[in-house]
């Protein structure tokens, strides 16, 4: 059974981001003033529901026709919690394959028979280093940030 919520938060979670649709971001949500968001590049958490909408509003306004391809390294399930840790794979505008990761962790909880996000972290993985022509090469460079 969990392992069907795990596939349909994921699928909820990427079609409210590819949609850029609030509602549909912010349903997927507890409305609890303990939940907590963090974006890639943020320079703070963003803490309850009033400062967790404002972030994706923020996301949401800029450009967002990137390719996003997830991938779960990692996943946790119990009867009321989900845990996950996705990689995706970037592709940028004008790239014809993947150049960096986004390295994400969430945490769900099953909140009166619906699975609600109350953790997301969103950070910057690896990114491809140039070739000597100036374009990226795919699968390419190892290092990464923390």
């Amino acid at each position: 059974m969990a392992g069907d919520a795990v596939e349909a938060c994921m699928d909820a979670y990427y079609r409210a981001f590819r949609e850029a649709d609030i509602e549909h971001m912010m349903d997927l949500w507890a409305d609890r003033p303990d939940i907590v968001c963090i974006h890639p590049g943020s320079p703070r958490a963003h803490r309850g529901t009033a400062e967790v909408m404002e972030s994706w509003l923020l996301v949401f306004s800029r450009e967002l026709n990137i390719g996003i391809e997830p991938r779960i390294v990692g996943r946790f399930e119990t009867d009321d919690s989900l845990g996950m840790v996705i990689e995706e794979a970037i592709t940028r505008p004008g790239d014809v394959a993947p150049t960096g990761t986004i390295l994400i962790s969430q945490t769900w909880r099953c909140v009166d028979g619906g699975w609600r996000l109350a953790f997301h972290h969103a950070s910057h993985g690896r990114r491809a280093d140039p070739s000597p022509e100036g374009m990226f090469v795919a699968g390419g460079g190892t290092q990464t940030r923390h």
